[in-house]
């Protein structure tokens, strides 16, 4: 990991949109990058695919950003435009497939967007509108609590249900937020660490198991009964 000057990012294609960055983070895919040695993450001269910051310069074709305009970067995104996009399957675009559907890294000043119109996030006002608090909770919107969300959603959760969430890390922690979203009764968190399961409980967690194995699965049954 270095830090390096590099050229600014300039529109290529009619459908860019170049993103001056204020708030960028680290996601775990890029900590195991780090931590095992990967010289960088693939097709990216920087890391980082998490982003909300202003709209710079557009390309000919975008109708849905102009400059000035505050947005959220999504992490993966389609063209808008081929089948698996319009069946709802945007992460396995026809036309930008992974893994490079995360345009080029987001930890840096600006960024190029490709196929801005479908998967840019316009955000009402401007960053300066917002606490700083508020700024990183529209930042996790550009991945994990989407990621947490559509978890949630893929197992249907509903207003009433028992629900165990599996993992403490950030995406397990916004699952839990989406479970109480969702309206689920009773959640579960299976957590070792301590100050996980205080945040996790604090979001909406009802309970935590730390065993595993057959005691997880005897200590779950024995809080949520035997369904959920």
């Amino acid at each position: 990991m270095s830090l390096a000057d590099v050229d600014k990012p300039t529109i290529q294609n009619p459908d860019d949109v170049i993103i001056r960055v204020i708030r960028t983070c680290v996601c775990g895919s890029g900590l195991w990058s780090y931590k095992e040695g990967d010289q960088k993450e693939a097709h990216s001269i920087n890391g980082g695919h998490e982003a909300i910051g202003i709209v710079e310069e557009t390309g000919e074709k975008i109708t849905t950003v102009k400059p000035g305009d505050f947005v959220i970067a999504p992490f993966t995104h389609g063209c808008g435009q081929c089948q698996a996009c319009r069946d709802g399957f945007d992460g396995t675009c026809d036309n930008h497939p992974a893994p490079t559907n995360c345009s080029n890294g987001f930890q840096s000043q600006y960024l190029r967007f490709h196929y801005a119109n479908w998967a840019l996030v316009k955000v009402p006002g401007k960053p300066e509108d917002y606490t700083e608090g508020m700024l990183k909770s529209l930042l996790t919107l550009a991945d994990v609590m989407a990621t947490g969300y559509h978890a949630a959603r893929c197992a249907e959760v509903k207003k009433g249900d028992k629900v165990v969430v599996i993992g403490d890390g950030a995406v397990g922690q916004c699952a839990v937020i989406a479970a109480k979203m969702r309206g689920a009764s009773q959640i579960v968190l299976m957590s070792r660490h301590e100050n996980r399961q205080k945040l996790a409980l604090e979001s909406g967690a009802t309970a935590v198991v730390a065993e595993r194995g057959e005691e997880g699965i005897a200590k779950v049954r024995e809080i949520l009964g035997r369904r959920g």
